[in-house]
């Protein structure tokens, strides 16, 4: 690859993920969990991803990458089925986000799936390291197989210049198990999340040597913040 000043694209793939609920009584478990590198079972139905993208080789030191455009692609559908054809689906909530600065409190917030993900003091993060992060509610039909549509959307970010070597990815997934639409219990079912990419393009290019030094400082000064939880 060029060290030349001009466009670049860099991306990360996930893997999928599925997962199976089985009910029994008043309760439910996750009894089987598949095709899932990196993903974490953090119990109720939640689910966690962190990684991050190395970025050796896409610029020299003393350029600064701009993000012109963050998009997140699906590979495949978000789909779910459950046991009877009189189950229905019940609702996803998945977020995300790319950062500069790793994330150090991915289970912060009162508020849960209605907090963002990063950008706020309790999780060691300020908004001048979001990249992009978002918010995304699917929900799906009735008559035993589900297929998911997304019914909203919330992003937010700075796209701000990198400067350091990594970018990070931060995600979580809560799944609810479906419902029988008789009786309204909870009942068998199956969710298939699909493989996903991230991809970055924008503009390695040189800066005034004064912005430089302050993108780096302001890095590093963030990096070294001890964590506080209000």
């Amino acid at each position: 690859m060029s060290q030349s000043p001009g466009p670049r694209i860099i991306s990360k793939f996930v893997e999928g993920l599925v997962v199976t609920y089985t009910h029994s009584g008043t309760a439910w478990a996750i009894t089987n969990v598949t095709g899932h590198t990196g993903w974490k079972n953090i119990g109720s139905g939640v689910f966690q991803w962190q990684g991050f993208i190395d970025l050796s080789g896409y610029r020299p030191d003393d350029m600064v990458l701009s993000p012109a455009a963050v998009q997140l692609q699906y590979g495949g559908g978000w789909f779910a089925h459950g046991s009877t054809q009189n189950d229905q689906g019940a609702p996803m909530v998945f977020q995300y986000a790319i950062t500069t600065d790793k994330i150090d409190d991915i289970d912060y917030g009162a508020a849960g799936i209605s907090e963002s993900l990063a950008g706020f003091i309790g999780d060691n993060s300020e908004m001048d390291q979001v990249v992009l992060g978002g918010t995304e509610v699917w929900a799906a039909g009735s008559n035993r197989f589900f297929a998911y549509g997304k019914m909203q959307e919330s992003q937010y970010g700075d796209g701000v210049p990198i400067v350091g070597p990594r970018l990070y990815i931060a995600m979580r997934l809560a799944l609810t198990p479906p419902r029988n639409a008789n009786n309204d219990a909870t009942t068998n079912g199956t969710y298939f999340i699909p493989a996903m990419r991230y991809v970055i393009a924008g503009n390695v290019q040189e800066v005034p040597e004064f912005q430089l030094l302050h993108l780096m400082k302001r890095q590093v000064d963030l990096q070294q913040t001890p964590d506080v939880d209000l």
